[in-house]
Formats: C-alpha cells, structure tokens, sequence
C-alpha cells in the first residue's frame, strides 16, 4: 500500500513547509510534488496537511503517518550505511558537504592532486552555510567549523584557527591602521545580523560597540568579508577567510575560536573511497601555509585516528 516515495515525499513537505522547498530538497519540480501528495492522499483517502495561507501544516493524519515514515527513514539510511560501511573499493562518488570558502579557496584547489591519485573516485561538493544530514546520507564526509561536533559522528580536528580584523588597503589609507581591539572603537564595523550574531565573537562584538558603529550588517562570512574588501570597514572574520584582498590586522582579543572538523558517520569511516579523501584533506588542510600561519599551538598534534567527535560557525 506504501511507496517510499510517496513517504518522503510527505516528509520533505513537512520539513520544508511548502511545496517549493519540498521540490528542493528532492531536486524535482513543483508540479512532481502536489501530483505525488494528491496521488497519496487519494490512495490513503485522508487529508494529510492543511493548505494554510503560511504553507502547509500537517493534519492529524499526516502527523501518524510522519512518525512512521521517520522510522522507515531511519531503517533505509541504516540499511544504506551498512552496505556502504562494506566497500572496499577505491572508486565511486564521495559527496562532501563545506562552508563555500572552504570548497572554493582549500578543496577545489587540492583536488587536482586527489584526483591523480585516485581517478576512479569522483567528489562531488556541497558547498552551504547550512548542515547536511550525515546520518541521512546526505553527505559522506563533512568539512565543518564547529566547537561543538554533533556526538553522532566520528571525525579528527585539523586545526583551531583564530579570529581576525580585516580591512581593505583602502579603507586603511583613509582611516589609520587600528592595532588594538579596543582602537576598533574610533572604527566602521561590519555587523552580523540577527540570527549570524547568535555567534559568540559576534555577540561579543556587538554588546562592546554601540549600534551607530556598524555600518552594514550580514548573515554569512563570504559577505562580510566582501563588504570588507570593497573598503566599507572592518570585519570579523576567522581565519580561513581572510584571502589577498584584504590586510589581516591582528587576531581578535579575548580570543576565539573556529576549530575546523573533518567528519563523518561511524558506519561509513572504512568506506575506502570516503577514508582516502578524509585521509587527503587532512594532510594538505594540515599543511596548508595559509591555514599554519595562524594555527593555535594547541592542535599541532591531533588525534592520529578518527574518534567519536564531541562538543559550526
């Protein structure tokens, strides 16, 4: 009576609250998704969501049938990792989710390399701000800044890296050179908005400057640093951000810290595809002079092997 399909269908409508979000997240067309919701509903003859002018709520109905497609979820991806969890072979797809600087700035330019090495395996790159689903197999492998790991995945800290002032050489030369956080008080400041200053260097920067003091304000660092280098003041920005075009003035006093992750589901750690591009990215994430530069002293000698990760930008 049950067609997968038809249930996650209902479970990404559900997550996404629209149809348009629903067809997103399952790379299909608007019109795929209400033919598959009108079809299930008729087979079940119960309404499942209520169309409602802020998107679509699920009924009382929808909400039992939800519970089980989630544990059905949970049976397909468990069943996917364990086949997955057994392949020995160095060829296939690895599916890596990132921030957009790190895929276009450090893994786009190593993957020439990767790829001599190993040319039966093929990467593919999400690069989002947001979090893809690991157990969900969204992702294979995860390059995240986080202090705090999700406790379900496995993974190994490349490096802690510190936050620093940037400014463009322009707006330099026009303004002076602060060498203190505490000159940045005489300074054009980049803000976060709200839900970025959830951030604790940006809830700290935003409770030591009045508001009169921030001259823009973003949600992503690609932005901030973008609205820094077109000479509009100076950003926050962790350290793997800071590229040629702008001057990286000092790192940011109390300290903070961005520790960068590798990880991945433990079901899926000796997938050997999955393990060589781990075991690549660490190395040259680790060597890497733009990242040594300004690595913290404290995660020069990482765990050898992956472990459980505990406590993203």
């Amino acid at each position: 009576m049950f067609d997968w399909n038809d249930l996650r269908h209902l479970l990404a409508i559900a997550r996404g609250g629209n149809l348009a979000a629903a067809a997103r997240s399952l790379s299909v067309n608007h019109s795929t998704v209400f033919r598959r919701l009108a079809a299930f509903e008729d087979a079940l003859g119960v309404r499942l969501f209520e169309r409602l002018p802020e998107g679509y709520v699920l009924t009382a109905q929808g909400e039992t049938i939800r519970a089980h497609a989630e544990q059905v979820e949970q049976s397909i991806h468990a069943l996917e990792r364990a086949v997955a969890g057994s392949d020995f072979r160095l060829s296939g797809d690895v599916r890596i989710t990132t921030a957009p600087n790190l895929a276009s700035h450090y893994i786009a330019r190593y993957l020439p390399a990767f790829r001599a090495l190993h040319p039966d395996i093929r990467v593919e790159i999400a690069a989002a701000d947001s979090d893809f689903d690991l157990a969900r197999r969204e992702a294979d492998l995860a390059l995240r800044a986080t202090t705090e790991p999700p406790d379900y995945l496995v993974g190994r800290k490349v490096v802690d890296l510190p936050w620093l002032a940037c400014a463009s050489r322009d707006y330099l030369s026009g303004h002076g050179r602060p060498r203190t956080t505490d000159e940045l008080a005489a300074h054009a400041l980049i803000g976060a908005d709200r839900r970025f200053a959830r951030l604790p260097v940006f809830a700290w920067l935003h409770a030591r400057h009045p508001y009169e003091r921030f001259v823009a304000r973003a949600g992503d660092l690609n932005t901030m640093a973008a609205l820094a280098a077109a000479g509009l003041g100076i950003a926050l920005l962790p350290a793997d951000q800071a590229d040629a075009s702008l001057v990286q003035l000092f790192a940011v006093e109390p300290p903070f810290s961005s520790p960068l992750w590798l990880l991945t589901h433990p079901e899926l750690r000796h997938v050997a595809r999955i393990k060589a591009l781990a075991d690549f990215l660490y190395g040259h994430l680790r060597d890497d002079p733009r990242l040594r530069a300004h690595a913290i002293v404290t995660a020069a000698k990482p765990p050898p092997r992956m472990r459980r990760a505990r406590g993203a930008r």
